[in-house]
């Protein structure tokens, strides 16, 4: 495919230019970079699923019946999100694409460049050892070490004769901009290579599914030869910059950090984000470098499991029942030596008629098994006791103690813990609805400690009905409506 011919290509199913041209970018990219682009790993869905409630009702043109559940199972699709489940629960993560779209625009936004001293630095020091690895003559490398001591010691005496200028402001801003902009674009590149290990795990796993799976001594070597963080550039350069982060390098970068954040140019002159950025990058770093390492356990692990059970499920049965088989005649001749008859059929797997043992089938895998659940009505109806509970407990519960707040505050400005009591019915006076009352204050109203109020509580709670309980509270105050909607 040429190069027209892949461009064309990108432009119609590359992610990150699908979600740069949709109709939707104008709020879909804001709401990315406000609630996942910093996000610390993923977010709960619920959590998501409010923020795209909130984000949709503030452009008008975008209000409709589309769930915002439906939103984001629409954008996993697109490889905008992606989907993780930790404990049971659906979280959301930025794909590497989205981060790639958010990048470009930032680097539009801020005017940022590609061209800079230290990319510059970096290319010239990384042509320096190139040169030397390229080079087989240690003589020629011996002088270059030799010739860069040299200029080291120049420098250090011109530094302390006086003789260098100090950087100045304009260099030293300069110099941090450069290093938060690379920086900024490792998340979506760490990003990137757990994608890609996850992805290429399940190609392996449906590759396995097709082409059979390999026995299972061979399953150690069938993931070394699939090794991801060996056999791919990706990975390969992951390895490195994770033994950077593990080299004496990394607590030289941790005491630079310190020394620039303690000097009056990070008071003075860097913003507070400028701090926090500098300050969290190592951590940052880590963080991102445990994540993918992580990633690549746990699905390597998962892989492993799956090919151990491809080789041995289908066919476990009938080992089982032949090393059974074999240990009990073993036994069997070695006690009484001499023919037996076997019984047929003794396996349990009945007789064999067999014509062309290559069209044999010993086992056959019928898939998941459907599971019919069937359930009786019941038409006899609860008993007297049990629909009194039944009863109790909704009169009691916080929406009920909560309607009866909103409904004074129709009326009147404030309502007291008291009054909300008094305004209770009879029967659901019980302690129960006392609870409730507390729960709602601490939540979504005023307790004050130091002033008390004495209530009355009655109800049916026992053989004497005019019986009363006088309960003291702290002084309760109900200002505003209390939401019932996500009340049980």
């Amino acid at each position: 495919m040429g190069t027209s011919e892949r461009i064309q290509a990108a432009l119609i199913s590359n992610p990150t230019l699908t979600l740069l041209k949709a109709y939707s970018r104008d709020w879909v990219l804001p709401l990315f970079a406000t609630h996942l682009e910093q996000a610390d790993g993923s977010v709960s869905a619920e959590w998501f699923h409010e923020r795209v409630a909130e984000a949709r009702e503030q452009i008008p043109e975008w209000r409709s019946n589309v769930t915002p559940a439906e939103h984001c199972r629409d954008w996993v699709e697109k490889r905008w999100l992606e989907t993780e489940t930790l404990s049971g629960r659906l979280r959301y993560r930025l794909s590497p694409h989205s981060l790639r779209a958010l990048r470009f625009i930032r680097e539009l936004v801020e005017g940022e460049t590609t061209v800079s001293s230290a990319r510059l630095g970096s290319i010239a020091h990384a042509v320096r050892l190139l040169a030397d690895m390229t080079n087989p003559d240690r003589d020629a490398q011996v002088r270059r070490i030799n010739q860069q001591i040299a200029e080291l010691s120049k420098k250090r005496d011109d530094i302390a004769s006086g003789r260098v200028r100090l950087a100045t402001l304009e260099e030293m801003t300069q110099q941090l901009r450069e290093i938060l902009g690379m920086t900024r674009s490792l998340p979506a590149d760490f990003q990137q290579l757990r994608t890609m290990v996850e992805d290429r795990h399940q190609e392996i796993a449906r590759r396995a599914m097709i082409d059979g799976p390999p026995k299972a001594d061979l399953v150690e070597e069938y993931l070394r030869e699939n090794d991801l963080l060996s056999k791919t550039s990706q990975g390969a350069a992951y390895l490195g910059f994770s033994r950077l982060l593990s080299s004496r390098q990394t607590e030289q970068l941790r005491a630079d950090i310190e020394q620039i954040l303690a000097q009056d140019f990070a008071r003075e002159h860097m913003t507070a984000t400028q701090r926090q950025e500098l300050d969290s990058m190592l951590s940052t770093l880590l963080a991102a470098e445990l994540d993918v390492q992580n990633s690549y356990l746990r699905w390597s692990a998962s892989l492993r499991r799956f090919m151990t059970r491809a080789a041995h499920g289908r066919h476990q049965r009938l080992l089982n029942l032949a090393d059974r088989t074999l240990h009990t005649a073993a036994t069997w001749v070695q006690a009484e030596p001499g023919q037996r008859h076997v019984p047929q059929n003794v396996l349990g797997v009945g007789p064999l008629a067999v014509i062309d043992v290559s069209q044999t089938q010993l086992w056959r895998d019928r898939g998941p098994q459907e599971v019919v659940v069937e359930v009786t009505e019941q038409h006899t109806t609860l008993p007297v006791e049990d629909r009194a509970a039944l009863r109790l407990a909704a009169g009691t519960s916080p929406r009920a103690i909560g309607r009866t707040i909103n409904k004074l505050l129709a009326h009147q400005s404030v309502v007291t813990g008291a009054e909300v009591i008094e305004a209770t019915p009879a029967e659901f006076q019980r302690l129960g609805a006392l609870v409730s009352l507390l729960d709602l204050a601490v939540m979504h109203g005023q307790v004050n400690l130091h002033v008390d109020e004495t209530v009355r509580l009655s109800g049916d709670r026992t053989r004497d009905r005019t019986a009363t309980l006088m309960v003291t509270l702290p002084h309760l105050v109900f200002d505003a409506p209390v939401p019932t909607k996500e009340m049980p």
